[in-house]
């Protein structure tokens, strides 16, 4: 598992003094940052992005950062955005909806949700999966009240869309660390 923290990126690329991120240049230099430490740590294929530092994100920003390494790297990676405050949801949720992306966050408190459009089911789904950490794909979640098919459906959705990971043939997990 990849760890980026956007606080180095953006005292590298930007400014050791910089917490904001707005403006589509600098969404840009952070991005770059980021491509470049996915490139060293190729064949590892959880990346988590540190928001923790980040005071406010601007949708241009979201767009050139979450939703271009989506569009980019989405089929071969798995992103989870660590840290995610309100504000920053707001402005990562515009861009996924528009991109019809999803990616797994995880706030300051810890709480585990998806951002993007996802079926309800899905949603539920993966706060189920990330309260368990596992599922067996051919077991109902009790929370869920499922047939096994839907909670089947629901898995293959979810790993389509690469927010959980199959660990097994019977086995799946939310990745979020």
């Amino acid at each position: 598992m990849r760890w980026i923290d956007l606080k180095a990126i953006l005292h590298r690329n930007v400014s050791g003094l910089y917490g904001d991120l707005v403006t589509r240049p600098t969404g840009k230099a952070v991005r770059d940052g980021i491509e470049q430490a996915l490139a060293e740590s190729e064949g590892e294929q959880v990346a988590v992005i540190d928001f923790s530092a980040v005071r406010c994100l601007d949708f241009s920003c979201a767009d050139e950062i979450v939703g271009k390494l989506l569009r980019e790297y989405g089929h071969a990676r798995y992103f989870v955005l660590h840290g995610v405050t309100a504000s920053h949801c707001e402005a990562i949720e515009h861009v996924l909806e528009r991109h019809q992306l999803a990616v797994l966050a995880r706030d300051r408190d810890g709480r585990i949700r998806v951002l993007g459009p996802v079926s309800d089911k899905a949603r539920r789904a993966v706060s189920d999966l990330s309260d368990r950490r596992t599922a067996d794909s051919d077991e109902p979640a009790d929370p869920l009240v499922l047939s096994t098919d839907v909670v089947h459906d629901v898995l293959e959705e979810l790993r389509a869309r690469r927010l959980v990971q199959r660990e097994s043939q019977d086995r799946t997990s939310v990745t979020t660390e």
